[in-house]
């Protein structure tokens, strides 16, 4: 375990942007100007008169960027780094553990000022000569109104990554069963039941369905040929399947139909492949293997808000102008909309070990027949254990839906039978969130479209409680998973990162 370091970076406006000042001194925009017209020599002249109505604002959050990193020195490491560090500090070291960075992005520029240029009204007689500001902290709502108040490390932004943790591993360990032949048969006897439920779907959409029947021609005798046609069954509107029969169905199908090809599907692959399977499970065998899998990636993308301006003869309120910007500089009214996206992608390493005696390829017995039979059994998922004693004992499927129980069993199953531990094992997530505030002012001389970004960055590693995954914390393990552990020269002291 290594010592736990934090740091931190904050980037501040420019000072030249306030004068110098403290951080919510007021920045300058931009002022207005008249055009007039003057004589010289009787030779009139247009002229633009001098600045008035100058605009400012005062920033309402003390940054632009904060970026916070929890995380490990590891003294042992050879690849050191300076990184946000400051003058006397230790270097941190890149091996894994434990981390967290939270980064907060309040989309102010380091300039204070954005989009700056000349702007006309229509008439001409009258010109904006300077820049526009960020919009307001009530201006872009929801979390982003506050958005200094996520930079914790426990954060309500942060993502939960609990959820993922049987998964990750799953995915990650070493694989040595490629089907489930035995809870396949013992599960076979339900498919009779599966297709009287798939027979009752299909009758109700038959019956639902609306059949038409060609009768004849109303009008046999004149050259128009007008058929009449009669309609049989229901339509699908005023025939609903009641809660009962859509629960029943969805059943049918996730934990029916959906396993059992899956099941077969499997079956037929780790046929065709059989031979290199068994040949990379048995050079695998008794090794330590690198594993980094991706468990999971979500995107989404929302609308916020969506506001154009009501007509005004006037002026229009805008999120980027300090007051109401003066109507006659628009061809038509100015409109802003927020948009939120957001990404979420987890990841899973690890560094495991398993031996299985049958694919040994160093004992002298390894091509006896008897070896060949378990090699194949172990392959196709033949074997009695625990967890196949679970997956095939009736209704086990629902208590797996609300807990831990059966994942908890096969963790069990793989470390005693196995032998599956991990050196290191640790999931990262990868989240962002953006909020996108763009603003289209269609200027006299031209439209012009200001974006603004507020986001929030986060990058979560998190590492097992004990060489056998989570939620198995060191103290619970029984004698037989801490001698497999001696075996692979894993102790509580040398287990690596995070442990």
């Amino acid at each position: 375990m290594g010592t736990t370091r934090y740091r931190y970076r904050l980037v501040n406006i420019d000072p030249k942007a306030n004068n110098h000042g403290a951080w919510n001194s007021p920045i300058k925009l931009g002022s207005f100007q008249d055009l007039s017209t003057t004589f010289v020599g009787g030779v009139p002249h247009s002229v633009w008169g001098n600045p008035y109505n100058p605009q400012q604002y005062s920033p309402e959050v003390s940054a632009l960027v904060v970026e916070q990193v929890w995380d490990e020195l590891h003294r042992r490491s050879r690849r050191t780094s300076v990184g946000f560090t400051q003058k006397g500090d230790q270097p941190w070291y890149n091996e894994g553990g434990p981390f967290l960075l939270v980064r907060i992005d309040t989309g102010i520029p380091q300039s204070g000022v954005i989009g700056s240029g000349t702007y006309y009204n229509v008439a001409g007689n009258r010109r904006y000569v300077g820049g526009f500001m960020p919009p307001t902290n009530t201006d872009w709502g929801g979390w982003a109104s506050t958005p200094l108040a996520f930079t914790g490390a426990s954060n309500a932004l942060l993502p939960d990554v609990a959820p993922y943790f049987d998964r990750a591993w799953r995915s990650a360990k070493p694989k040595l069963e490629m089907s489930s032949l035995y809870v396949f048969l013992r599960e076979i006897g339900d498919t009779v039941p599966m297709l009287e439920t798939s027979a009752k779907a299909l009758a109700l959409q038959y019956n639902s369905h609306v059949r038409t029947l060609r009768l004849g021609n109303v009008f046999a005798n004149t050259d128009n040929f007008v058929p009449y046609i009669k309609q049989f069954g229901a339509s699908l509107s005023s025939r609903n399947m009641r809660p009962r029969e859509l629960a029943e169905h969805f059943i049918n199908h996730e934990f029916g139909w959906a396993p059992f090809v899956g099941d077969i599907v499997s079956f037929c692959k780790t046929y065709l492949d059989a031979s290199d399977l068994i040949k990379k499970i048995s050079d695998e065998n008794g090794k330590w293997v690198r594993r980094s899998v991706g468990v999971t990636k979500d995107e989404s993308d929302v609308v916020v808000t969506d506001v154009t301006c009501p007509l005004s003869s006037s002026s229009y309120a805008v999120p980027c102008f300090p007051v109401g910007f003066p109507a006659d500089f628009f061809t038509m009214p100015p409109s802003y909309r927020i948009t939120e996206k957001t990404t979420l992608s987890i990841h899973a390493a690890g560094k495991f070990r398993f031996y299985r005696p049958e694919f040994d390829i160093t004992l002298p017995d390894y091509s006896s027949a008897f070896n060949k039979i378990r090699r194949a059994i172990k392959l196709y998922g033949l074997e009695v254990n625990p967890y196949h004693i679970w997956q095939a004992t009736p209704w086990t499927w629902l208590i797996d839906w609300v807990t831990n129980l059966g994942s908890y069993i096969q963790r069990m199953s793989d470390s005693l039978e196995d032998q599956v531990a991990a050196q290191y094992f640790y999931i990262t997530a990868h989240k962002r969130i953006v909020r996108t505030l763009t603003v289209r002012l269609p200027f006299a001389n031209g439209l012009k479209v200001l974006n603004f970004e507020r986001s929030f960055t986060s990058k979560q590693r998190v590492s097992a409680d004990s060489p056998y995954g989570f939620r198995v914390s060191w103290d619970s393990l029984s004698p037989e998973r801490l001698a497999i552990l001696g075996a692979l020269g894993i102790t509580r002291h040398n287990s690596g990162r995070g442990f």
